[in-house]
């Protein structure tokens, strides 16, 4: 029997605030990226799973397509420093690793990992996935139809919404 997991966050809330360290010791704040890029959040477990780390190779190959939409992807680990720094060095991504080192900004969006977030430049939910232990990861193609969308509905960056 599958558990289904409820959501901390309701799509269109305003997501939780935070700054982390990467992996190559940057601080990174949420808010760097406020009326810049639209973000997907992706929060992974200690150990990264196999289902974890085919999704980041998977979404290093798109980034370019990210980066199209004015989008920016930062992977949130749930562990230390090494653990981050690990799976930098293995993947070398093109996109920031962060440690969350007692799991406390990973617990005020989501209560089980892996998960993905994916908000506009103001920091309104659009779409969220909890992966979960089956690692069944939204495709990349699904994330960045999302994205794509917020820059439709974005007067400035897109289409007006009377459009539709």
């Amino acid at each position: 029997m599958a558990i289904t997991v409820e959501p901390k966050l309701k799509v269109r809330s305003m997501i939780p605030v935070f700054e982390l360290t990467s992996a190559d010791g940057r601080r990174v704040a949420i808010w760097n990226y406020k009326s810049r890029r639209n973000i997907v959040l992706v929060f992974l477990p200690v150990p990264i799973c196999r289902a974890c780390i085919d999704f980041l190779q998977s979404a290093g190959k798109t980034c370019h397509q990210y980066e199209e939409e004015d989008a920016v992807l930062l992977a949130i680990v749930q562990g230390d420093v090494d653990s981050a720094t690990a799976l930098r060095e293995k993947l070398e991504p093109p996109f920031p690793i962060l440690f969350d080192p007692a799991g406390q900004v990973t617990a005020r969006y989501t209560t089980e990992v892996p998960a993905v977030f994916v908000a506009d430049r103001f920091g309104e939910l659009y779409a969220q996935w909890i992966v979960g232990p089956e690692g069944t990861f939204p495709s990349q193609k699904k994330i960045l139809d999302v994205v794509e969308l917020i820059n439709l509905e974005c007067p400035e960056c897109g289409a007006p919404v009377e459009w539709g």
